[in-house]
């Protein structure tokens, strides 16, 4: 399994922010770097909403939504971020992966809980058999909502083991290794987003 954050060295990886045409070839550019075959990337346009779509093949649509799910090997989910939490979701026993875009939104909008619901539907998988990853997003230093800790806690209302958790705290914020809105906004430069990808 593949679990990885581009960087803000690693140049803007949204197509919907900045430059397209360079936002394109900085993707390409990291997934060659990774060794994964760009047209198994599947990318979203976010809506900070909680629509969560199972993926089965390789393709070049781009949906409206803010999390992905499939249990095929060679798949890559990607999600841009730059302050919202990426949380990667493996299912060890299953063989089975969800990646969500969950920012204030989307966690109110109970995000983390569909697409539990949605990995038990289609994989049969079991809250307490998760192997959660959360990436780099804004903390509570730096933000008046703790998303770190909101987004743990939904975790576990939900099943899945505090064990089996892992948040890095890196706010994006803070760390000029990555793009922030927020501090995009305040400094007023170029508000990017950097990709988390995730696969089996």
């Amino acid at each position: 399994m593949i679990f990885i954050t581009s960087k803000t060295s690693d140049g803007n990886m949204s197509i919907f922010c900045g430059d397209p045409t360079t936002a394109l070839n900085n993707q390409k550019k990291f997934s060659k770097k990774l060794g994964i075959d760009y047209k198994n990337i599947i990318e979203l346009k976010q809506i900070h909403g909680n629509r969560i779509i199972k993926i089965d093949q390789p393709t070049v649509k781009i949906n409206r939504a803010d999390g992905l799910i499939t249990n095929r090997p060679k798949l890559y989910l990607m999600i841009k971020a730059a302050d919202c939490h990426q949380i990667g979701f493996y299912d060890p026993k299953n063989k089975a992966i969800g990646l969500i875009h969950a920012g204030f939104k989307g966690l109110k909008k109970g995000i983390i809980k569909k697409v539990i619901e949605k990995m038990a539907k289609f994989f049969k998988s079991d809250p307490k058999d998760l192997i959660v990853k959360l990436g780099p997003s804004i903390g509570p230093c730096c933000y008046r909502m703790d998303i770190w800790k909101k987004a743990e806690k939904q975790l576990t209302d939900c099943g899945v083991l505090e064990k089996n958790i892992g948040n890095p705290r890196i706010c994006t914020y803070e760390s000029e290794d990555y793009f922030s809105h927020r501090r995009a906004e305040d400094k007023k430069e170029n508000d990017f987003r950097f990709m988390t990808i995730l696969g089996l």
